[in-house]
Parts: structure tokens; sequence; C-alpha cells
């Protein structure tokens, strides 16, 4: 009698074993399948121009079968069990909820835009009948955050504020009394480098300080080398640097191209901008991903909230990697980021509360000093580029929750920033949603 009690004991823990293994294998084939006829859809990809995205926007005919496909997915992965998942599968649980919501949303307004003419709207979204829900959505997908426009808009204005006050300390501490002498001072020639020679040896002492100093933020990382080269044909309207991977260039390797433009280069911007785009910013962030595990799902989606706010997130630690040492370096970290928070106000203001392209210049000028060469350029983008330029700032304030949320949970802030960088392809929203 005993033994067939055993026996019937070890049946169900096997049974149970076996529904739970069962769910796992159920979800992963949900996942390749999904991921196979999402990518036969051909849906046009959201590119940073919404003009362009607007001209790509696909007929009622094929709307409505996007719309089928994931209305029909959201009704199978909600008989998934989630509480069968692994603590992976459960961010990809939450992604892919995340995903057929965010698509819905996207094809009852493409639709409804089919309805009413296809008429490309003008000087940013506002001229759209429905301006709110499509800004909305445009918010949504470029931070990858469930954040209003109201709520980007108040942000703005407070990070403005904020920084103001630093740079106003740090004016005050180099003994400056007034802004105008201040901002006249720091248009002075001696600031800008106006040779390569000068600008590769700078650029490498501040790779050698940063990779001497990160494993006081993350688990040792073997960083592999990257290339520092000018920007090919930067103009005036080239941002300052950029990072290219080396699937994305055609050089062999990851390159940080930075802006010579007019042949020179502002020492101030130069260990923030390293950070951002090379280590431990964008660079780091790709090396990792790279390292990590695999899944099937790894990579088939892009979150700019994720990346730009890493990088941006990033910068703040310059003086725990032993930058930001003098107030120069110091103030050009938050001259750039004065410019990132005011972005937010701004472009709010264009595509939800219809300000004009003057009425933003205007408060560019009221609010960003020393700055005006660039301040036609970055109106023109954020109104060309509706939603991109929020993924900075919001995604590094949400970043700064989710690492704070992990450290709360138990862990270091060296493991809640390796978390960060192996979920990179993950949106901000399902990183900051508490795991069960």
């Amino acid at each position: 009698m005993k033994n067939k009690r055993s026996y019937f004991f070890i049946s169900i823990l096997l049974a149970c074993f076996c529904f739970a293994n069962a769910q796992k294998t159920d979800f992963k084939k949900f996942c390749a399948e999904f991921i196979k006829e999402y990518k036969a859809l051909e849906i046009p990809a959201t590119g940073l121009d919404y003009k362009n995205n607007f001209g790509n926007i696909q007929n009622k005919e094929q709307l409505e079968k996007q719309q089928l496909f994931f209305v029909s997915q959201g009704k199978i992965l909600q008989q998934v069990e989630e509480k069968n998942l692994n603590a992976e599968e459960k961010l990809r649980y939450k992604q892919l909820n995340y995903e057929i919501v965010m698509n819905l949303e996207r094809i009852a307004l493409e639709k409804n835009w089919n309805d009413e003419g296809r008429k490309i709207p003008e000087n940013g979204l506002h001229s759209l009948p429905n301006y709110k829900e499509w800004y909305s959505y445009y918010i949504k997908h470029f931070t990858s955050v469930n954040i209003s426009p109201e709520e980007v808009f108040a942000m703005g204005l407070s990070e403005v504020k904020k920084i103001q006050s630093e740079i106003k300390s740090i004016q005050t501490a180099l003994g400056f009394k007034d802004e105008e002498s201040f901002y006249k001072y720091l248009g002075n020639n001696s600031f800008y480098l106006k040779d390569k020679d000068s600008i590769q040896l700078a650029y490498a002492e501040i790779d050698k300080t940063v990779r001497k100093n990160l494993e006081k933020m993350f688990p040792k990382n073997d960083v592999v080398e990257i290339g520092v080269m000018e920007w090919p044909d930067s103009g005036p309207n080239t941002p300052p640097g950029i990072y290219l991977g080396k699937k994305d260039n055609a050089y062999g390797k990851d390159i940080f191209q930075y802006n010579f433009y007019g042949h020179k280069h502002n020492r101030r911007s130069m260990e923030w901008l390293y950070m951002h785009e090379a280590i431990p910013g964008h660079h780091l962030q790709s090396v990792v991903r790279r390292t990590t595990k695999e899944d099937v799902l790894s990579g088939e989606y892009f979150y700019f909230g994720n990346a730009e706010g890493w990088a941006c997130y990033i910068e703040d630690f310059g003086k725990e990697l032993g930058l930001y040492q003098n107030q120069y370096t110091y103030l050009g970290k938050w001259q750039w980021d004065l410019v990132r928070s005011a972005r937010l106000v701004m472009e709010v203001g264009i595509h939800y509360y219809g300000w004009s392209y003057e009425k933003a210049m205007e408060y560019w000028k009221e609010n960003i000093k020393g700055q005006d060469e660039i301040a036609e350029r970055e109106i023109k983008r954020i109104t060309n580029w509706a939603g991109q330029a929020l993924c900075y700032k919001v995604g590094a304030l949400t970043i700064k929750q989710i690492v704070t949320q992990k450290i709360e949970q138990g862990v270091d802030s060296k493991t809640a920033h390796q978390f960060f960088l192996t979920h990179s392809d993950f949106p901000l929203q399902v990183l900051l949603a508490k795991i069960s």
C-alpha cells in the first residue's frame, strides 16, 4: 500500500512538472510564431520624420489584416499562464502584451487618418483633428513609457529650472557675478581644440580614465576597443557625436564619431559626449547585449527610450568614473542637459499646445544662454521628429526609477546597472513594472 501511495504522489509531481514545462514550451512556440507572422505583415517601421511615417501608412485592407493579427495574438497570449513562466519569460510576456496594445492603438489612428483623406500635417502634429491622440502615441512609441504630454511638459519645466540652478552655482563658483560676462568668457577660443591629433589624444585619455574606474559602477565587463574619428562631412546641423556599432558601418569595428565642423571641437563637451556615445553609454550597452544569452525575441525590437535614455542617464556619473574634475567640463554636461530638457517643453508646446516656431524660439532665448547657434537646428528637429527628442530625458529619469526599484528589491547598484544593460531590448514600461 505504501508503494502504491508513493507511486501516486510521484505521478502527480511528474504531471505538474510536465504541465509547467508544457506551458514554457507553448510560450516559446508562441513567441517564434508571433515574430514569424509579424514579419510577414511587412509593417512599415515608424521612422524619425513624422511626414515620412504618414506617407508610409498602409491602405484599409492592409490595416485590417494587421488588426486581425494583433487581436488574435492577444487572445492567444491571454491563454498562457503567466505564473508558470520564469522571470525572463514574464518580461517577454509583458513585452508582447505591450507590443500588441501599441500596435492596435497605431492601427486605430491610421485607419481614422485614411478615412479622413490622408492629409499629412504641416509644422507638427497639432494641425491634425485628433492631434492629442496622435501625439500621445508618438510619445509612447519613442519613450516606451506610458507618460502623457502634460506630464512630459511638467517634467521639462522642472528639469529646466533645476539645471539652470546648477549652472548658476557653477557660474558663482567660477567667480562670475553676471551672466553676460560668464557667457562671453565661455565663447573664448581657448575652450576649442582645433587639430584632430589633440582631439584624438584627449579622447584617448578620457577612455583610459573611464576604463580604470568602470568597475566602481559595473561588474567586470570586457569592453572591446572603440575607434574614435571625425564625423565625415559634418555640417552646422550635425549633432555633437554619434555611435556606430561594427555592424552599422564600413570600418569593421565599433566607432565613435565627433563633430569637427568649422575645424573646432568644444573641450567642455568631450567628457559627457564620450560617456554618452562610448563608455559607459551606447558602446558598453551594445557590447553587453552582444554577449547576453539570446532567446527568440532578442534583437527583434528597438526602443529609443531604452538606448538614448541609458546614454543620457549615465552622464550623471562622470565624477564616479574619474571625470568632471574641473568646473568647466562639469558645466559642459549641464549645458547640454539644459538643451535636452528644454526640448521637452518646446516639443510638447509645438505638437500638443500649438506653439509656433517663433514662440519656441522665444522660449529658447529666454532659457538657454550661450547656445543660439544651434537653436534653429534643434527647433526644426523637434518639429519634424515628433517624439524622438523626448526619449533622452524621459528615458533617463525612468531608468533612474528602474535602478532604484532594483536596489529596493535587495540588489546592489552594480547588479542593478548590469540588469538594465542585459535588458536593452525591452520597453522601459515593461522593466519599470515590478516582476512577481
